[in-house]
């Protein structure tokens, strides 16, 4: 995974993968509003399939006017109950990056990685939240937990 750098709805400073390294996790990334619900789905099935492993949201602003980044955060963060706070993080640069690593390819769909305990991604997908691809997740969880 590139090297980024985001700040967490609950307001540290958080570099990606370097906090993670040690155990698997799962990030989750949002290149636009429109994937905003589904990334939230992805979430909330996720730490639910998976429940001892971290789960990440990463929001990507870096395309959004930067006077109006403060109202979308805030709105985020109404938006996320408290406790998911310190796993947001709102991202403003190295968006080129993150697109790369998720093989991005369309805007309003969620990206979900999961990364092994190096800070590598080992699986990925992308699109709406379904049975089958939470399932293979959970599988790919256990294989490099």
């Amino acid at each position: 995974m590139p090297k980024t750098i985001g700040e967490s709805l609950a307001g540290q400073q958080v570099t990606l993968p370097d906090s993670m390294k040690g155990h698997p996790s799962v990030v989750i990334v949002g290149f636009s509003k429109g994937s905003q619900d589904a990334t939230k789905e992805w979430d909330k099935s996720a730490r639910k399939e998976v429940g001892d492993v971290d789960v990440y949201q990463v929001a990507v602003l870096e395309d959004a006017p930067s006077f109006v980044r403060g109202m979308i955060k805030h709105a985020m963060k109404g938006a996320t109950p408290v406790d998911r706070h310190s796993h947001f993080l709102v991202v403003v640069k190295g968006e080129a990056e993150l697109k790369k690593a998720a093989s991005f390819s369309q805007a309003d769909e969620p990206y979900v990685l999961l990364l092994d305990s190096r800070g590598e991604i080992v699986w990925k997908t992308h699109g709406a939240v379904s049975d089958s691809a939470v399932k293979e997740l959970a599988v790919k969880v256990n294989v490099v937990k």
